[in-house]
């Protein structure tokens, strides 16, 4: 085989290792909008952002490794590549992904309460000597009334 073609054959194989990158940072995207995302509008304005991000990463990357031309068989390597990712890697990837919020989470959440340990025990504390000592000497208070009413 001659060199252009070898050379070819390598930016189609670039191009399909593009679209599947680019099929992962999207379903990388989705795990972080079924953690993180509630507003429709910040999911809308996240695809738009994905979307001009990964228009400006094919462009340089077809700038840089084939001068600027854009060949048919570069957009079908593209979509060839994120057809196979998203039927082999993708699932595994976004299991693995969930997983890996889900551990975060948790660590989150224990460091988070770890932190907050002191703030809660003085509310305790207050709660405990303060709201609840007057609550409680005003109705011994009240009781020594009444035995005395009953008494007379």
């Amino acid at each position: 085989m001659s060199m252009f073609i070898h050379h070819e054959l390598f930016l189609v194989i670039q191009a399909l290792g593009t679209g599947a990158v680019l099929l992962l940072c999207y379903d990388l995207l989705k795990v972080f909008r079924k953690y993180a995302v509630r507003s429709r509008k910040i999911s809308n304005a996240q695809d738009i952002l994905y979307w001009i991000g990964s228009a400006l990463y094919i462009f340089a990357r077809t700038c840089r490794n084939n001068d600027g031309n854009l060949r048919f068989y570069m957009i079908l390597s593209l979509a060839a590549g994120a057809g196979l990712c998203h039927l082999t890697v993708s699932p595994f990837f976004v299991k693995f992904c969930g997983i890996l919020f889900d551990i975060c989470i948790i660590i989150g959440k224990k460091i988070i309460k770890w932190l907050l340990f002191p703030v809660r025990r003085g509310k305790i504390f207050w709660y405990k000597h303060v709201v609840k000592g007057r609550l409680a000497n005003w109705v011994i208070l009240r009781r020594n009334e009444k035995r005395k009413e009953t008494e007379k």
